[in-house]
């Protein structure tokens, strides 16, 4: 008997369980795909059925963000109707991928559905130019070149360069004519449409023979399929690394000194400074360089004894002389109280 009265309360308890029910969400996740900025907004329909035994109301329904927005009546829904709540999405000023929800109470019970909506908004022209200037193809990148700054000789810098894919279709950027001193990777590899990409510069000092400011360019192809290129800057700063020096080596170090701070070319476009080493160890002249174009100048020493002096001989092109000049040129040498020294180049026009 006992076992009698077990077996009829589950039964009972079951029936009760399906009498009650409860509302059945059809879907609560919707993903837009990629779709235009220009496009405005865009929604979709999420929908439950009432499986109780009585009307169903929703109660509230919050976004996550101002730009998701939830569209519903506050109407019972009968037993067996479906119910319907619309979420819309702004993406207004905002490319790139995005993931938003909805929470969403219903009279049925106390706790919370969460509605996702997700999508990759591929932004407008004047959205993506703002943040992204320089356009290339399908792919925009936040500058024109790459600047490195300062780097100390035998050390490496990395520098990173965001791009956007702006395109509908996922791309494979690659970079080529890199120099030996330079390695460049893309992350990720393969983007999606409006997807951000980030190129990382790695310069490695090691390996670059050059002192002082050191210009290249690499080449970024959006993607094999596109014609597109784009010569790319790469600016960097070598300085040596005097920071082992002992106080030893600091007291007998070198010290490079001008005998003026000018050279005016007579009217062939000849002129010379002279360079002297007021210090104890040799001055070695790591470069001495102008980035004025019709402008040369150049040194046949390479070391400075003590006491010394080296001539550095200046020539400019009749090309540059008859616009006259008003230049500058710098020295780098192994002075750790000051390695580079720049100098004026001036010359009447002809």
């Amino acid at each position: 008997m006992k076992k009698f009265n077990i077996l009829l309360i589950s039964i009972f308890t079951a029936l009760s369980a399906m009498a009650d029910g409860q509302i059945r969400w059809l879907e609560t996740k919707a993903d837009f795909g990629a779709f235009d900025e220009d496009t405005g907004a865009v929604s979709t329909v999420f929908r439950f059925v009432n499986d109780t035994n009585e009307p169903v109301a929703i109660i509230a329904a919050n976004a996550s963000c101002g730009c998701t927005a939830p569209i519903y009546s506050r109407e019972p829904v009968a037993v067996g109707d479906t119910a319907k709540i619309e979420v819309r999405y702004d993406p207004a000023g905002r490319p790139g991928r995005f993931e938003k929800f909805v929470s969403v109470r219903t009279s049925a019970d106390d706790t919370k559905t969460k509605l996702i909506v997700r999508g990759v908004v591929v932004g407008s022209e004047s959205s993506v130019g703002a943040r992204y200037p320089v356009a290339v193809g399908p792919i925009s990148l936040k500058r024109g070149a790459v600047m490195l700054g300062k780097i100390k000789s035998g050390h490496a810098k990395m520098e990173f360069l965001d791009g956007y894919n702006r395109a509908h279709d996922s791309i494979s950027p690659t970079v080529e004519g890199l120099p030996k001193y330079l390695e460049v990777t893309t992350v990720p590899r393969r983007v999606a449409p409006g997807e951000q990409v980030q190129f990382n510069f790695y310069f490695r000092a090691d390996r670059c023979p050059q002192w002082g400011i050191v210009t290249d360019s690499v080449t970024i192809i959006p993607d094999p399929a596109a014609s597109d290129r784009i010569v790319l800057p790469v600016v960097a700063i070598i300085e040596e690394d005097f920071s082992r020096l002992t106080p030893g080596q600091m007291k007998n170090a070198p010290e490079a000194a001008l005998d003026t701070d000018r050279v005016i070319l007579d009217a062939e476009g000849k002129g010379s400074i002279h360079l002297t080493n007021r210090g104890k160890d040799p001055l070695k002249i790591r470069r001495i360089y102008t980035q004025d174009a019709g402008l040369e100048v150049d040194t046949k020493s390479d070391s400075v004894k003590k006491g010394k002096s080296a001539e550095i001989t200046v020539t400019a092109t009749p090309e540059a002389l008859a616009k006259g000049i008003n230049a500058r040129a710098t020295i780098i040498t192994n002075d750790p109280s000051n390695p580079t020294i720049t100098f004026r180049i001036v010359a009447e026009p002809k």
